[in-house]
C-alpha cells in the first residue's frame, strides 16, 4: 500500500468502515509507517475532539483512544482470518466426507452386483 492510498483510508478507519482486506493493509502500513502514522494521530485527534465536544462528554487520553482501536482493528483482522481458516476445514471435511460416502457407495455397489 502506498501513503497516498492509506491517507484515503484513514478516514474510513475512523468511521470503522473498512472491510478485513482493507484494514489489514491499512494497519499494517501504518505500523511500518511513520509519516502515514502521524498523519492518522492528527485526524483520529481532531474527530476524536470533535465528537466529544458534540456529545459534552470523553476522556482526555485521546492517544490511549487511537492504540485502543487500533487494537481492537488488529482483533478484527486476526478474528477474520481465523474464521476463514475454519471455513475452509470445515469444507475440506465435508468434501472428504462426500467423497469417502461415494467410495464406500461403489464399494458396495460393486461387491453385490450392481455394477
Amino acid at each position: 500500500m502506498t501513503c497516498r492510498e492509506a491517507e484515503k483510508l484513514i478516514m474510513p478507519f475512523i468511521d470503522m468502515k473498512l472491510d478485513e482486506e482493507e484494514l489489514e493493509a491499512f494497519l499494517t502500513h501504518v505500523s511500518t509507517c511513520p509519516d502515514c502514522r502521524e498523519e492518522l494521530e492528527i485526524y483520529y485527534t481532531v474527530s476524536l475532539g470533535l465528537r466529544q465536544l458534540d456529545s459534552g462528554a470523553g476522556g482526555y487520553d485521546i492517544a490511549g483512544a487511537l492504540e485502543e482501536s487500533l487494537e481492537d482493528a488488529w482483533i478484527k483482522v486476526r478474528t477474520a482470518r481465523l474464521r476463514k481458516v475454519i471455513c475452509y476445514a470445515v469444507n475440506t471435511l465435508c468434501v472428504a466426507g462426500v467423497l469417502t460416502l461415494l467410495v464406500m457407495q461403489f464399494r458396495i455397489w460393486t461387491e453385490t452386483g450392481i455394477l
